[in-house]
């Protein structure tokens, strides 16, 4: 099947266990909707994959790797995800809260800071 060079960069990043549309749009500096149709294209095309957990999507290719690499990477996958949910509900919550702009501006950038760490974790598997 011929994928776009857009596509085989999803692939590529998806490989080293990148899987929301969040952490995907920010690795490659596209809106979250973006990530959204791209990974729903490669999942028309059977090459992901898609469960959802709550109100989250995540994405996997459906090919099978090595068992060794597999087993770390689902560890890391395990981790982001966690960290994924902990990060949505404090945001959900301190949406809700009577906040400055100012202490808005902080908490969003907090919360950027922690999506990138995410993000470059899951592209550096142990």
């Amino acid at each position: 099947m011929q994928l776009t060079p857009r596509e085989n960069e999803i692939v590529e990043i998806l490989k080293k266990g990148i899987n929301s549309p969040t952490l995907l749009a920010t690795e490659i500096g596209i809106t979250q909707s973006g990530a959204t149709q791209a990974l729903q294209k490669l999942e028309k095309k059977s090459i992901v994959t898609r469960t959802k957990v709550g109100r989250n999507v995540f994405y996997r290719l459906t090919e099978e790797e090595k068992p060794a690499l597999a087993e770390e990477r689902e560890e890391d996958l395990e981790l982001i995800l966690e960290s994924y949910h902990s990060l949505s509900k404090v945001w959900n919550h301190v949406l809700r809260l009577d906040l400055s702009q100012e202490e808005l501006a902080k908490v969003r950038e907090a919360r950027n800071l922690l999506e990138e760490i995410l993000a470059r974790r899951g592209k550096n598997p142990r």
